[in-house]
């Protein structure tokens, strides 16, 4: 599957990202067309995009955003950016303070997406009748979360100084008051 057929394929489903269960439908819908082939190279494209977003500025940036960011929490964040489509996440991959001026100004709840990542499996497992958790073969190429010794740029320090100096914008947004 190449890039610009995943991205079309998230950027579709993203349409619905106001109601969260109606994107992971639609999403599912769309995924029901591809062969088990197809999913499987689904997966491989959301595992690599999701390790483009795996930085330690983006990290820093759901820390500001969250008032914090666990290892799960973070993971959780990079499913979300990867589920409003190519333009936000290229844009945040490349400039994560630029996250400040996309997010919604009435945005309430936790940037975070767990469930997005369940929906190529699940289908998968529709179309296979195999549990991918289960699958002794592996032909699901799920991965998992990489290894902490992955995540490429420099950590970000956890204090008022720094954070506002390395994220104005989201510092501004959310410094005081993190969603």
């Amino acid at each position: 599957m190449t890039e610009d057929r995943f991205w079309e394929l998230v950027d579709q489903s993203s349409a619905y990202e106001a109601e969260p269960h109606h994107q992971i439908e639609f999403l599912r819908l769309l995924l029901l067309e591809l062969s088990a082939a197809e999913l499987e190279a689904f997966e491989r494209a959301f595992q690599r995009e999701k390790l483009r977003a795996y930085t330690w500025k983006l990290w820093g940036a759901a820390y500001v955003i969250h008032g914090g960011a666990s290892d799960d929490g973070f993971e959780y964040f990079q499913r979300w950016l990867i589920s409003k489509g190519r333009e936000i996440f290229e844009a945040a991959v490349s400039d994560p303070d630029s996250l400040a001026d996309m997010l919604a100004d009435d945005t309430l709840g936790p940037c975070e997406f767990e469930e997005f990542a369940y929906v190529a499996s699940s289908v998968w497992q529709e179309k296979t009748g195999i549990d991918p958790w289960e699958d002794t073969q592996g032909k699901f190429p799920y991965s998992g979360a990489p290894a902490a010794d992955n995540l490429s740029g420099m950590p970000f320090k956890e204090n008022a100084d720094f954070l506002s100096k390395e994220y104005p914008k989201l510092w501004a947004r959310f410094g005081e008051s993190p969603l």
